[in-house]
C-alpha cells in the first residue's frame, strides 16, 4: 500500500504485475504474467512490455520508504531524456532495476534475453541507451534510505526504525 500510494503521487496509473495465478491487486488493474515454470522479475518486465507503448516505471512492491517526490523527480529526469531507453538509479553502490524507467521500444531485446535463458534484468543496460542516476545526486535530494529494499524480517525491522527516525524529524511526514 505504501508503495502504490507512492506511485500515485507520481503516475497518473499503477497497474500490478503478478505471476499467473495471483489474487490480483484489490487497489486497482492488475495484469498477469504467462505461466511459466521459471521465476525472475524480467517476465514482469515482459508483461509490462505487453501493455505499453511508452516510456514507464517499473516498481517493485518491496520499498516501502520510496516518496512519491522521488519518483516524481525519476520519471521527469527520465521524460527529459527522449533517446533514453531506461533509467536506473543506483543505490547502495547497485543499479535499481526494480525502481527504473523502461522504454516500450525494449521489447525484442527483453525477448532475446529471455529466450537465451538470460533472466537478468541488469544484462538489459548493456543493450540499450541508459541514463544512470547517481547516488550522490540521490541521497543530497532524499534523506535516508528511500530506495531501501526490504526482503526479510530483520530489513522490515530496520525499515521501521529509520521510518520512525524521519518521522520524528520531520512532523509534515506524520
Amino acid at each position: 500500500e505504501r508503495v502504490t500510494s507512492a506511485a500515485s503521487l507520481a503516475f497518473s496509473r499503477v497497474i500490478a504485475v503478478e505471476r499467473e495465478g495471483g489474487e490480483g491487486w484489490s487497489g486497482g488493474e492488475t495484469i498477469f504474467e504467462p505461466a511459466r515454470p521459471e521465476r525472475a522479475p524480467i517476465f514482469g518486465l515482459r508483461r509490462a512490455l505487453d501493455h505499453s507503448s511508452a516510456k514507464f516505471w517499473l516498481l517493485a512492491a518491496d520499498m516501502p520508504l520510496i516518496p512519491g517526490s522521488l519518483l516524481a523527480w525519476l520519471r521527469s529526469e527520465f521524460e527529459r531524456a527522449p533517446s533514453a531507453e531506461m533509467l536506473v538509479p543506483i543505490w547502495n553502490g547497485r543499479p535499481q532495476m526494480l525502481c527504473a524507467g523502461y522504454s516500450a521500444g525494449l521489447k525484442s531485446r527483453v525477448d532475446e534475453r529471455i529466450g537465451s535463458g538470460d533472466f537478468r534484468m541488469r544484462s538489459l543496460m548493456t543493450l540499450a541507451a541508459v541514463v544512470m542516476v547517481p547516488e550522490e545526486e540521490l541521497r543530497s535530494r532524499w534523506k535516508g534510505e528511500p530506495l531501501m529494499n526490504v526482503n526479510t524480517p530483520e530489513e522490515l525491522e530496520q525499515a521501521r526504525r529509520i521510518d520512525g527516525d524521519e518521522k520524528a524529524a520531520d512532523p509534515s511526514r506524520q
